[in-house]
């Protein structure tokens, strides 16, 4: 049975849910591997290309048109997931706050 799922897309401003939500639509589309290094179990190169294809139009179809305009010349799943990772992460209040109690335990 098909499912479609429907997430709101990325438009800069709501980072921490949408990683979450899309890593879940990457791992169901048996991709989620491609926004990592390639693991050396993997040693088919199609199957890798494959994969990652297949991650990189996920990523798109999650992007809101300002977004994707910023990650366009990215090629690999990776980069893209590296990219948004280094300028949406740090800024988001949700991962302060994550980080900020993870000191206070120590």
């Amino acid at each position: 049975m098909a499912t479609k799922f429907k997430i709101e897309k990325f438009n800069g401003s709501n980072f921490s849910l949408w990683k979450i939500k899309t890593r879940a639509i990457l791992l169901k589309d048996n991709c989620l591997l491609a926004i990592g290094d390639r693991p050396a179990e993997i040693t088919d190169d199609n199957k890798w290309k494959e994969m990652d294809g297949n991650a990189v139009a996920n990523l798109h179809l999650a992007f809101a048109d300002g977004v994707l305009s910023s990650i366009a010349e990215k090629k690999t799943a990776k980069e893209i997931w590296d990219t948004l990772t280094r300028l949406y992460e740090a800024k988001s209040l949700h991962n302060k706050i994550f980080l900020k109690r993870r000191l206070y335990t120590l």
